[in-house]
């Protein structure tokens, strides 16, 4: 469908908008709102029903609405002063002030202009509903606490790519009873719902949180913790050790119910099931190469969707760095051509950024990379793979003291998921190229016990040992290494090690029983 005003046309269907038949450059969520306020002309919209219909109900700034609001207006030739095609009525919203006219295009589609907004294939992703943590006291620092966690809960679980987050939250802050999952998903069309309670005891507040599926109304995952009672520091704590437990369930959740999805998948799912597998199997040959064929055909389907080729760019990329891709060179290739592309398509998003940079550093442009990876936890604090990816490119460039602090920090916001293996992994390299050979044998340690099945990790705690002049220890250790991957080379020890250190361990070589 095509929506007509002015000197304008909005093709929905190729996401262009044209100006006397001349394209113009438009951010997909500036896009967004164009068609969603040209497919409602007239109509006034706060800021909380933008949030919920181009937003998708995720959690945004006003800073952010506003921005988008200002580039929606330049891409018209518009201005916050003329107002010629977005209004402002302060205090209310927002209107479309243009008559706006539609016509079909070729694809004989139905025009959206009476219903629904016209949206991307795909567009959204599963739905969650975190209600306000509740308390079984009337204590004011309890309640205080709980509202924190709420909001931070809510904050940081917006670092999931494709999660919408219901704006719908506050409805529900004085009600005695919660509706119940499956009404809630009836209701408000959720997908998940996360709920918790506070109960008070002695000098400590142990709580109780749950994740239930909101279509089923089965409860996925339960677990108590328990924290210090002052809500000050409480709330720190409490996020860090609830999105630990919490994000991985969830991914699980996601990942599940896309595997079981009936009718060929559209590219958000496929990207998705890519994405939550890696979270959740490891980051491995075979998980790559399964995962970077879900992410090509999802940039295939939407090539416009900026997720797909930046997190296919980190699987080349990273890959192609440490042996787990076949071709080198074609990974490379693959990896810079998807970085470039994704970036050119949203360079405003901490995760296509967090992704694209850390692919960037991974095949040689390291600085070029800290500047989009300080970009990417500027945008969003929480992006723990983001404060991962730059510490290892601090590291690749000597700065020490920032890789640790950076490393060690991206960690300990991160969920309690394989991919700590990799990031300890680094972090043990960080501290070995530090001299902290002790902290760097905790790390190394606790780097192989969070995955079984990574290479990696053990390749650098052998290094470890092997300074330590604990030779049988090494040995062993890489033995370990090469149970994982029997055909580890020398090259790919000295990638991680460096060559003196890689190549003194690379003579070891397999043993009989390691190699078994």
């Amino acid at each position: 469908m095509i929506l007509c005003f002015g000197d304008f046309e909005l093709d929905t269907d190729r996401y262009e908008l044209r100006q006397h038949g001349e394209c113009r450059q438009l951010e997909p969520r500036v896009f967004d709102l164009i068609a969603h306020f040209a497919s409602h002309p007239a109509q006034l919209f706060t800021r909380d029903e933008l949030i919920d219909e181009v937003w998708n109900g995720r959690l945004v700034s006003d800073t952010t609405i506003s921005t988008c609001i200002k580039n929606a207006r330049k891409a018209l030739g518009d201005n916050g002063v003329t107002q010629n095609y977005i209004r402002t009525i302060r205090g209310r919203g927002f209107h479309f002030t243009k008559n706006v006219s539609e016509r079909r295009t070729q694809t004989g589609r139905t025009p959206a202009l009476s219903g629904a907004r016209p949206i991307r294939p795909g567009n959204t992703g599963p739905c969650l509903l975190i209600l306000p943590f509740r308390t079984l006291s009337g204590n004011p620092e309890i309640i205080r606490l709980a509202d924190g966690l709420t909001s931070a809960l809510s904050t940081i679980l917006t670092r999931i790519p494709l999660l919408r987050l219901s704006a719908r939250t506050t409805r529900y802050n004085n009600t005695a009873v919660a509706p119940g999952a499956r009404d809630l998903h009836d209701e408000l069309g959720v997908d998940f719902v996360i709920d918790a309670n506070l109960q008070e005891i002695e000098d400590r507040v142990r709580i109780t949180v749950q994740l239930t599926d909101a279509r089923s109304d089965l409860r996925l995952w339960a677990e108590q913790f328990s924290i210090p009672a002052n809500a000050d520091s409480a709330i720190d704590k409490g996020v860090v050790a609830i999105i630990a437990k919490l994000e991985p369930q969830l991914l699980r959740a996601i990942y599940n119910t896309l595997r079981s999805n009936d009718g060929e998948p559209n590219a958000r799912q496929l990207f998705l099931e890519a994405y939550s597998m890696l979270a959740l199997r490891g980051w491995h040959h075979d998980s790559f190469s399964v995962a970077a064929e879900l992410l090509r055909r999802s940039w295939t389907l939407e090539p416009d969707f900026a997720l797909a080729p930046s997190c296919l760019s980190l699987v080349m990329g990273f890959g192609e760095r440490v042996g787990l891709i076949g071709d080198r060179d074609s990974a490379r290739a693959e990896a810079l051509d998807a970085a470039e592309r994704s970036l050119h398509l949203d360079s405003m998003d901490s995760t296509v950024l967090g992704f694209s940079g850390c692919a960037l550093a991974d095949i040689g442009y390291p600085d070029r990379a800290i500047r989009i990876l300080t970009n990417a936890v500027e945008i969003n604090p929480a992006n723990a793979q983001a404060w991962a990816a730059l510490g290892s490119v601090c590291m690749l460039q000597g700065r020490l003291d920032e890789a640790v602090t950076h490393l060690d920090h991206g960690m300990s916001i991160s969920p309690l998921d394989s991919r700590l293996s990799i990031w300890g992994a680094f972090l043990t390299l960080a501290l070995l190229l530090s001299d902290d050979v002790e902290a760097a044998l905790q790390q190394g340690q606790l780097a192989c016990q969070r995955d079984d099945h990574s290479y990696m990790p053990r390749v650098i705690l052998a290094g470890v040992h092997l300074v330590r002049e604990e030779h049988e220890r090494a040995r062993q250790t890489l033995d370990d290494a090469y149970r994982i991957k029997p055909d580890l080379s020398a090259l790919q020890i000295t990638t991680l090690l460096g060559n003196e250190l890689g190549g003194a361990l690379a003579q070891f070589g397999p043993s009989g029983s390691g190699a078994s």
